[in-house]
């Protein structure tokens, strides 16, 4: 309950702004990375059409039928997730803070708190989403991925990443990259591309490996294009090996500006970079296919803050939402480090 950290008593001038946090912006929300669902309660149902077509040469008679209509549903709950703290403001009176408390015993709240310290809950809560969204694991999905026989080929999980999802922090959500591993009591039906460490020495080669196995139509969708979800350390490697290599390099990473955050192309398909599970993995996906379910979206962006009983001082800042990632058209999904 305790606010934690060093106060000092107020002897001098205090400097501004209070140095804050830096977080990373939820761009997976505010740049679109994926397709939103809201209103998504529980048990919602997710279908998935896929239909084959096979010619036959005329004949005037009556024809066997060819060809196939698969339908798959799934449903999809969402689960829901609470962050609360508590906290009390008469430990910050001494320090700076309490330069902005009104004068009386009872007035122990500041403006100057509020204001700073407080405002941060909501970015680290919309942070801590996104992180869940693409690199959640729960315990369940971790033992089940450990019980595989690991393999090298097609429909198996390689030995590197069944050790490397042993050390993930079990959580209460399976993200996107759980999801593409092991989904509906399965392994992933992905395709395919074996992972190293990536550098900004190979990060070129590493790349091509998985741009030539997205599948063409993919590529083609103009509608809902095609992107590369990657670590976010890779946008440093994609720069220094622009820079390294030379122009050559340069035309497989295009950045559209020099600021920091610029897109990044791969032969034309954007780079995204997220919080993914660890720096081994990228996953290459229709933006349409990857989804972020929830109930209301806005919820991950707010917070309330209140007394725990009226004849306290007591306060707690709460925030609530629903999340659940969704994975479709799975095997058309390319997935590096799988």
């Amino acid at each position: 309950m305790a606010i934690a950290g060093t106060q000092l008593d107020i002897r001098g001038k205090a400097i501004e702004p209070i140095l804050e946090e830096v977080l990373f912006a939820n761009k997976t929300i505010a740049d679109g990375y994926v397709t939103f669902n809201t209103d998504i309660k529980a048990g919602t149902i997710f279908t998935e059409a896929n239909v084959d077509v096979t010619a036959q040469a005329y004949t005037g008679s009556a024809l066997s039928s060819a060809g196939s209509m698969t339908i798959n549903d799934r449903i999809i709950t969402p689960t829901k997730l609470e962050y609360k703290q508590t906290f009390l403001q008469e430990a910050l009176r001494a320090g700076r803070f309490g330069r902005s408390m009104n004068p009386g015993a009872f007035n122990i709240e500041s403006s100057e708190f509020g204001s700073t310290v407080l405002a941060q809950y909501a970015p680290n809560i919309s942070q801590d989403a996104e992180n869940i969204f693409w690199g959640g694991i729960t315990s369940a999905t971790k033992t089940a991925i450990a019980a595989l026989t690991p393999g090298a080929g097609q429909l198996a999980i390689t030995a590197a990443t069944q050790t490397a999802v042993a050390s993930l922090t079990a959580g209460l959500v399976d993200g996107v990259f759980a999801k593409a591993l092991y989904d509906q009591s399965a392994v992933g039906q992905y395709i395919k591309v074996t992972g190293t460490t990536v550098t900004s020495a190979n990060i070129a080669a590493e790349m091509a490996k998985i741009y030539a196995v997205i599948p063409p139509e993919n590529l083609a969708d103009t509608v809902s294009p095609t992107a590369i979800y990657c670590p976010r350390a890779w946008r440093q490697l994609a720069r220094i090996a622009n820079n390294s290599v030379g122009a050559a390099q340069q035309v497989n990473f295009e950045f559209d500006s020099m600021a920091a955050d610029a897109k990044c192309f791969y032969n034309g398909v954007e780079m995204l970079f997220v919080p993914t599970p660890n720096n081994l993995m990228a996953y290459a996906q229709r933006k349409a296919a990857v989804s972020w379910n929830t109930d209301l979206l806005d919820d991950v962006n707010r917070f309330e803050v209140g007394k725990l009983v009226n004849d306290g001082d007591v306060q707690f800042v709460r925030t609530i939402y629903t999340l659940a990632a969704n994975v479709g058209q799975a095997t058309k999904g390319v997935l590096y480090g799988g």
